[in-house]
């Protein structure tokens, strides 16, 4: 299980929102991509930090299309151990798994790599939270990965997670997970639980066919 530090929490949103951003139009000098909703942004946290429920979905993939690297990746994260060396607990609340992410956004809004926006209604009250992720955030990510390629995982594992979630909105993708009994059935409050022995069971039954 990975050890949680708001600075590790921001390197893994600000991969995400590169992975799952798109172009801001009109272009601006200053802005790279544009990541539409909170409930989207926390869906994507979710797979990152539950590599077997990502697997599970891989697994879901490869039996609708018959593409082989979708059970090839889910294979190679359970054979990597990464539903326990990389897992990061989340607790379920009434829309889902969800964790408060301000230290994390408040380390990359102070670098001015990330920039918090939305759309207002009624009342002046917030209905979509957006992150903008500026030219400098796209940049780090880049950089990371050239210091340290260790953190090559984190852009690959956000692509591959905005490759599962396609087009999808906040909703929708919450609604998939939900499908999950494991994760449909955690209490109010509780910690959602790992799934990787079923997993397993799915890829050792595979196999054996």
């Amino acid at each position: 299980m990975t050890v949680r530090s708001p600075h590790r929490d921001a390197l893994r949103i600000l991969f995400i929102l590169k992975a799952g951003g798109s172009p801001v139009e009109p272009p601006t000098a200053d802005i790279a991509l544009i990541f539409k909703g909170e409930a989207r942004l926390q869906a994507f946290d979710f797979w990152m930090r539950n590599p077997d429920y990502l697997a599970a979905e891989l697994l879901d993939l490869f039996a609708e299309t018959k593409d082989k690297s979708y059970y090839e990746e889910a294979e190679a994260i359970l054979d990597d151990d990464e539903p326990d060396l990389r897992r990061v607990p989340m607790v379920r609340y009434f829309f889902g798994a969800y964790e408060r992410l301000d230290d994390a956004l408040s380390l990359l809004r102070s670098r001015d790599l990330v920039r918090i926006t939305g759309t207002k209604g009624a009342n002046n009250k917030v209905l979509e939270t957006d992150f903008v992720l500026t030219k400098t955030g796209h940049d780090a990510c880049s950089m990371a990965v050239t210091q340290e390629p260790i953190l090559q995982w984190y852009a690959d594992r956000a692509q591959l997670v905005a490759k599962v979630a396609g087009s999808m909105g906040g909703t929708a993708l919450k609604q998939k997970q939900y499908q999950r009994a494991s994760y449909a059935e955690t209490r109010l409050g509780g910690v959602i639980p790992a799934i990787t022995d079923d997993v397993r069971r799915r890829i050792d039954q595979l196999q054996a066919e």
